[in-house]
């Protein structure tokens, strides 16, 4: 699968971003060929907005991301003056829930965590065998756990970004918490850097 997450900066209301997002963003990209899902939200401190697409193949998404980017070049400038801060990639790791969880959670809103990991070098494999071993089996058995997707940004290749899905803030901070000690116990305190972390409740939620 393939994955784009867009950080824009927001200048205008954070309650008209996630009106015209839900209302016009997100039917531009959902049923499309390739589409798996779609989530955005505000950060808490109303200054950004975040969002995260899921596609089949590279192709897909960024036909998908076109799309998004024309729209809200000629609709949504008044709340997005700048251009967005795009990373993408294809996933590395990827997992969901099972199908009941899922059709239960079209009726409600997740909470979503991004992680950013920056300067990979040289601790990339240990990196991968820690998530593929211990990280991902511990968030898959998380209480609340929804989805995970985890990739390499191909714009920056020093720098990897995993998306974690539950169905509340309770459980994500949890599954957080357990994630942040697990990498430290593998990969030692002078090895690993802690992430950039993002989280908010999503305000758009679409599936396949």
């Amino acid at each position: 699968m393939y994955v784009v997450i867009r950080r824009t900066k927001l200048s205008g209301s954070p309650e008209e971003v996630v009106r015209r997002t839900r209302d016009h963003i997100a039917p531009l990209i959902e049923g499309r060929p390739g589409f798996r899902g779609y989530c955005a939200f505000v950060t808490e401190d109303g200054n950004a907005a975040f969002s995260v697409g899921i596609f089949d193949d590279k192709d897909a998404a960024m036909q998908a991301h076109q799309r998004v980017r024309d729209w809200i070049e000629a609709n949504m400038r008044d709340l997005m003056p700048e251009p967005p801060e795009v990373m993408a990639g294809k996933t590395v790791f990827d997992s969901i829930a099972h199908p009941q969880e899922q059709i239960k959670d079209r009726q409600q809103a997740l909470f979503i965590l991004v992680r950013t990991y920056s300067g990979l070098p040289g601790q990339a494999e240990t990196m991968h065998s820690a998530v593929s071993q211990h990280t991902l089996p511990a968030i898959m058995d998380a209480p609340g756990f929804r989805g995970f997707y985890a990739f390499r940004d191909e714009a920056n290749p020093d720098r990897a970004i995993s998306v974690s899905l539950f169905d509340s803030r309770e459980h994500a901070t949890h599954s957080h918490e357990e994630v942040l000690n697990i990498m430290r116990e593998q990969l030692g305190e002078m090895a690993y850097r802690e992430p950039q972390v993002t989280a908010g409740e999503t305000a758009v939620l679409a599936t396949a």
